[in-house]
């Protein structure tokens, strides 16, 4: 019976919210002297508060990082439209600099930045940058929502007839043992 109770319960339980949110960049990055195309993806954890990676590519700088970076400021959530502006911590890989930072003049009060990433704009100082030749690049366009891939679930009905089935056929094996073991 206990164990009955745990299929159950584990069939009934309420599926986990995907913690992370992954955006594209697909724009230049420039400055004074030269401007390159560059794609990016990035992914923050809603949960965790951070980013967590970005995989950046260009002709200049190209690099892959996972980690966790904190948002600069403690304003993750707008509680008026007077949010102005946020940023990740800049964050260092081999020796590319990465240094997000957001215009936040269109996120609406009680809108999660997290969440509304799309909605905002890479703001000045907002940089990609290579130390060892001290060439620095601006990210100059908005980033795009990528919606998280649908995975199928199994159906939680037929988890339930399995552990039923896996229940059933112990007791059966169980008896029929029990029943040749009976002396003569």
């Amino acid at each position: 019976m206990k164990n009955l109770l745990t299929i159950v319960l584990a069939c009934l339980a309420p599926a986990a919210n995907a913690a992370l949110i992954t955006y594209s960049y697909d724009h230049p990055i420039m400055n004074p002297y030269e401007s390159h195309n560059a794609t990016a993806i990035i992914e923050v954890d809603s949960v965790l508060r951070g980013l967590v990676s970005v995989q950046f590519t260009s002709d200049p700088i190209t690099f892959s990082w996972t980690g966790l970076v904190p948002l600069m400021y403690d304003q993750p959530i707008s509680d008026t439209d007077a949010l102005y502006e946020n940023g990740f911590e800049p964050f260092v890989v081999d020796n590319f600099e990465f240094f997000l930072f957001l215009d936040l003049f269109y996120l609406e009060a009680g809108k999660d930045i997290f969440d509304n990433l799309h909605l905002t704009a890479p703001f000045e100082g907002a940089h990609v940058g290579n130390r060892d030749s001290g060439d620095y690049y601006w990210l100059t366009g908005r980033l795009k929502k990528i919606a998280p891939a649908k995975v199928p679930e199994p159906s939680s009905l037929l988890l339930l007839l399995a552990g039923l089935l896996g229940i059933a056929g112990y007791r059966w094996v169980k008896s029929i043992r029990g029943v040749s073991r009976v002396p003569c």
